[in-house]
């Protein structure tokens, strides 16, 4: 009846007559021609032709909208189905798109998918085992269909993956973020939720219909309200293992078949359990994994996370030839988290099934019980108390709660740092990061076994320093170094095979060997030999030493003058039961290390020089410096700069006063390694400065006499000896030359522009360069109300023209006689 042209950019529709008069009737809008000035992106004559319809289904076009259907561009027509004919898709620009979904679509959904999780009154739906999410989608969509929805699978899957997003967004903020801000997320201004980052728009009662099933039951109605925050004593009742799947999947066809199957690989886990792998032939892109009779993780149940992050039960066909396999497949190469759970006999609860769960209701608090345990002590204990504060577990309110199956798995001593509850809460993060390595044996690791101390470094590092460092509120920086081979270089100077930096102070440290040998010291004596007190008034640092299991932790303090070592806890990482109990004496160190290290910055202020016996420092570039109680070693990255600045000490030989020199170097390793061994300190006062000035320009006196010049001083390359002596002393001569130079210092024109004389970026410049340096050594020495000495100093050797400068000497000269009139 109807006749549908489209040609030469014009679109035309004839109109039965009943629906004009239908329109007519109720509506102001007249039947119109509506004409789109646009240009057909294809030819008319053949594949957009339209197909006649039927008068009682056929759309009227018209140019505009209407209360029945959705917006569209000025230039795209609108289609108009009859009352009562669910339309699937919407004309958008030439291209079919599905239609937003409105509230009450989406509580139909909400409810389609609580039939799935619940089950529903009169409803019939096949059992839950054994569907693949694809069967989900489709029943799902017939559910919509028959109450007026017309959704395909595809549509209904992908809208309700979104739409679980969002909720957990908004329950989140009914859960916890309500309480700080005072609002509901209902209550929210537009401009307020996209400031929170939360939905643009969810409706009230969807929310409250997925509350029913997607949140935790405690035995009473679950509404809309928000939930409240877990209390400090938070349990938890169910946990897995994260297990990889690092080997690729192989094939097995999905559907069912009577053809023989065959074994073509194996995976390994990353709890060393072998799963065979069976395909048919000619399939080699999806498998499924053989769970019947499976001895995986010794686990009774396993569950596995699918694309959509929701945990799934990894089921098996139970009457199909394919009877023992698993109904999912996973594609070759697929990381899959899968996760394992027993079944006892002495708790005969029935815990909900993973599939009816949503993952939100696992909740890590890992982060909250981490947080509480990082707060340190209020005082350090004295070293009388230090082996009874290492031993006390943290109160119960700040154990980590574990699910109760896995809670009972573990070995004894677990009660120390964890509880059980019957809470939906599960620290996570916690079992996978720490717990995990810890308890995992290796079997192929014993004392007779082992191969020398490198056997036993994952041990070392799983059960104590990585444990350390988690528990740490500050930043701790672990360095490993293997035993040291030259046996000519003093023990002193020899780092140790563990050391801890919090905040620059090495406050923690450890010495391990596989064995004790014959003529070899015991770590328990080098751990006390490599080290230099020079902490000041700090009552001990922290340590431990390690000969294969056995570790025992000590405190190094001093005592007259000499250093001293104290027992403090032992243990023996051969059981799991006694790694367990190392949690402790570790969280309790991690607490006091911060203490430590700002008591040494407390003794900086109160005019003491505590400073590290062990340092490192990272120059950039490849190039590291690292210290020992009395040298320096400095290792490059390229040989040609190791060569050039070799070159120039060689050419000093040691003829410079209070200056840094060559102690022993490695072309090998690429390493100069000078002494003395300084400290970087600026003067404290006045008469500090002036005897840091007197050392060095006696030094820029003998450099100049060769015709060197140093170019670069500052406070970074004035240190102070370590050793006792209160002489100051110049390093860092990477960037002396001989005098004058005429072409201009590269680092001084685009680095470090006014930390160099002038006339550097310019390019003629000589020795006067260094006394400018002197004149900047006083200008950035921080300290307040200079005499006049001092004064005049500065100005004379930051003058712009290098000729009024005064020489090294003179400044040397002037300096001296300050010094001996005590003017300063």
């Amino acid at each position: 009846m109807g006749d549908n042209t489209i040609g030469d950019g014009t679109r035309k529709q004839t109109v039965p007559q009943q629906t004009q008069q239908h329109f007519s009737a109720s509506s102001p809008i007249e039947p119109l021609e509506c004409v789109n000035p646009k240009k057909p992106r294809y030819n008319s004559s053949d594949k957009w032709k339209q197909a006649p319809m039927a008068e009682s289904t056929q759309a009227r076009v018209v140019a505009g909208s209407s209360s029945d259907t959705y917006s569209s561009p000025p230039h795209s027509p609108t289609i108009i189905k009859p009352e009562g004919d669910q339309f699937q898709h919407q004309l958008r620009k030439g291209k079919y798109v599905s239609p937003v979904w409105k509230p009450n679509e989406m509580l139909w959904l909400a409810r389609a998918w609580r039939i799935q999780y619940l089950g529903g009154v009169g409803v019939q739906v096949q059992p839950s085992r054994g569907k693949t999410r694809a069967d989900k989608d489709k029943e799902v969509a017939e559910f919509l269909n028959k109450h007026g929805i017309n959704r395909d699978a595809k549509t209904a899957g992908t809208k309700w993956d979104n739409m679980l997003g969002e909720f957990r967004k908004v329950y989140e903020w009914e859960r916890g973020e309500k309480e700080r801000v005072g609002k509901s997320y209902f209550r929210l201004s537009p401009y307020e939720r996209k400031l929170h980052r939360l939905p643009a728009s969810f409706d009230e009662e969807v929310f409250e219909e997925l509350v029913q099933f997607m949140v935790p039951r405690d035995g009473r109605t679950v509404g809309s309200r928000a939930l409240p925050m877990p209390p400090p004593v938070m349990t938890t009742s169910l946990l897995g293992f994260d297990t990889a799947l690092d080997g690729g999947l192989l094939g097995l066809h999905s559907s069912s078949s009577s053809k023989e199957l065959r074994r073509i690989g194996k995976i390994r886990m990353t709890w060393e359990e072998s799963v065979t792998l069976w395909a048919e032939e000619g399939e080699h892109h999806r498998g499924r994994v053989k769970l019947q009779c499976s001895s995986f993780l010794n686990a009774d149940e396993l569950m596995f996370f699918d694309d959509a992050m929701v945990g799934s039960t990894m089921e098996a066909f139970e009457d199909t030839p394919l009877k023992g396999f698993s109904v999912d497949t996973f594609v070759d190469g697929q990381q899959v988290k899968v996760f394992g759970r027993r079944k006892s006999a002495q708790h005969p609860f029935v815990e909900p099934s993973i599939r009816s769960m949503s993952p939100m209701e696992f909740q890590d608090p890992t982060d909250f019980y981490m947080a509480c345990l990082r707060v340190p002590p209020t005082t350090l204990p004295s070293l009388f108390e230090l082996s009874w504060h290492l031993q006390e577990p943290p109160p119960e309110d700040y154990r980590f709660p574990l699910r109760r199956d896995v809670y009972r798995d573990l070995p004894p001593g677990k009660e120390v740092m964890f509880t059980a509850s019957s809470e939906l809460l599960d620290c996570r993060a916690m079992v996978y990061d720490m717990l995990g390595p810890m308890i995992r044996t290796n079997t192929s690791l014993s004392a007779a076994s082992a191969t020398g101390r490198d056997s036993f470094i994952g041990l070392w590092d799983d059960c104590i320093n990585r444990v350390v460092s988690k528990f740490c509120s500050v930043e701790m920086v672990i360095i490993r170094k293997p035993s040291s081979p030259l046996t000519d270089q003093p023990l002193q100077d020899r780092w140790p095979n563990v050391t801890g930096f919090v905040k620059n102070f090495c406050l923690w440290r450890g010495e391990e060997t596989d064995r004790s040998r014959e003529g070899q010291l015991d770590p328990s004596s080098t751990i006390v030999e490599k080290l230099l007190w020079s902490y000041m008034d700090l009552p001990y640092i922290l340590g431990y030493y390690a000969v294969g299991y056995m570790v025992t932790f000590c405190a190094l303090s001093r005592s007259e003058d000499r250093v001293i070592m104290t027992d403090l806890y032992s243990v023996d990482l051969s059981f799991p039961s006694e790694r367990l109990k190392a949690l402790v004496p570790c969280y309790r160190i991690a607490g006091l290390l911060p203490l430590l290290a700002d008591r040494c910055l407390n003794s900086v202020l109160d005019m003491q020089f505590p400073f590290s016996d062990f340092e490192r420092i990272n120059l950039g570039n490849g190039d590291i410096i690292e210290m020992t109680p009395n040298t320096v070693t400095r290792s490059f990255s390229s040989k040609k700069k190791w060569a050039m600045v070799k070159e120039i000490y060689d050419m000093l030989d040691q003829r410079i006063p209070h200056a840094e020199f060559i102690y022993r170097a490695s072309e090998i390793d690429s390493t100069l390694v000078f002494k003395p061994r300084g400290c970087k300190f600026k003067p404290l006062n006045h008469g500090q400065l002036v005897e840091a000035l007197k050392y060095v320009t006696k030094a820029l006196v003998a450099l100049h006499d060769l015709s060197f010049m140093h170019r670069d001083l500052n406070w970074d390359k004035v240190l102070r000896r370590c050793d006792g002596e209160n002489e100051w002393f110049v390093t860092g001569f990477d960037e002396a030359v001989g005098a004058p130079q005429i072409y201009p210092h590269p680092v001084a024109s685009t680095e470090a522009r006014g930390t160099h004389a002038p006339e550097m970026v310019r390019g003629l410049h000589g020795v006067k360069v260094d006394v400018w340096g002197v004149g900047h050594l006083v200008k950035t020495c921080g300290l307040t109300n200079l005499p006049k000495m001092l004064r005049e100093l500065q100005s004379r050797c930051l003058d712009q023209n290098p000729d009024q400068r005064p020489t090294a000497a003179d400044c040397y000269h002037h300096l001296l006689s300050a010094s001996s009139t005590a003017t300063y």
